[in-house]
C-alpha cells in the first residue's frame, strides 16, 4: 500500500495543475453512474468492478472508515457521484468553520441538482477527539444534511495518506490545535480530483461551473 501511495501521489502531483484549471474532456464508457444501495448516509455500496477505477483514483485506496453513525466504509463507498471533499476538525475555532461556510455556499449554487447527484464529505484531522458521537453532534449543530454530507473519521495513518494525495498538510501543535493548509477538492465519479480551491473565504463559482460540467457529463 505504501507503494501504492507513493505512485499515485506521483500521478497526482504531475497532473493536478492542468486538472484544476479544467475538466477532462474524455468520456468513458467504463464510467457511467452506477445504482447504488444500502448505507443509511446515502453513500450506498457501489457494484463497481476496481478495473473501472484509474491510477488517479483515490478509491484505490483500501482503508477503513467511519462515518458519523459510527457505520464502517470504504472511500469506494462514495464512488459514483461527484464528491466535495475537505479536511477540518471540530474543535477548530477559525478556519474550519469558515471551510463549512465555504462548502455550503458552492452548494447553494448547485440548488438544481438532486441530492444523489453530489455529495459532500468532512474528513477529520484530529481521530483523537473526533469520534463518530462527536462527528454526528457537529453534522446537526452546523445544521448539515446527512442525506448528501458525511463525515468520516479513521487510523492516523489512512488520514495522512489521503491528506497527502488530496495534497493537504496539516500539523498537530502542542496546545491541541491543529496547523493546516485549506482545500476544498472536487473529486468525479470515479474518485478523480478534476479541481482544488485552496484558501478561506474563495468565491464559489470556478468550483461551482467545474461540478456542473462534470454533472453535464455524466
Amino acid at each position: 500500500m505504501k507503494r501504492f501511495t507513493l505512485y499515485l501521489f506521483t500521478l497526482i502531483a504531475l497532473g493536478l495543475t492542468a486538472c484544476q484549471q479544467e475538466v477532462a474532456h474524455e468520456d468513458d464508457s467504463c464510467c457511467a453512474k452506477p445504482v447504488a444501495e444500502g448505507l443509511p448516509d446515502g453513500t450506498g455500496t457501489l457494484a463497481i468492478p476496481a478495473a473501472a477505477l484509474t491510477d488517479m483514483s483515490l478509491y484505490n485506496l483500501d482503508s477503513d472508515w467511519q462515518n458519523q453513525r459510527g457505520e464502517e466504509l470504504k472511500l469506494q463507498n462514495f464512488q459514483g457521484k461527484v464528491q466535495l471533499v475537505a479536511m477540518v476538525y471540530t474543535h477548530c475555532s477559525y478556519a474550519c468553520p469558515r471551510i463549512v461556510a465555504d462548502l455550503k455556499r458552492i452548494e447553494m449554487g448547485l440548488e438544481q441538482y438532486k441530492q444523489e447527484d453530489i455529495g459532500i464529505v468532512l474528513v477529520t484531522m484530529d481521530p483523537a477527539r473526533d469520534t463518530p458521537a462527536r462527528l454526528l453532534q457537529f453534522a446537526e449543530s452546523n445544521n448539515l444534511n446527512p442525506k448528501r454530507w458525511t463525515l468520516l473519521t479513521s487510523e492516523q495513518d489512512n488520514i495522512r495518506e489521503l491528506a497527502a494525495l488530496l495534497n493537504m498538510k496539516y500539523k498537530m501543535e502542542l496546545d491541541g490545535e491543529i496547523s493546516h493548509s485549506n482545500i476544498i477538492s472536487v473529486l468525479n465519479e470515479n474518485g478523480e480530483i478534476i479541481h482544488q480551491a485552496e484558501g478561506l473565504g474563495v468565491e464559489p463559482d470556478e468550483t461551482v461551473n467545474a461540478i456542473k460540467s462534470l454533472l453535464q457529463k455524466i
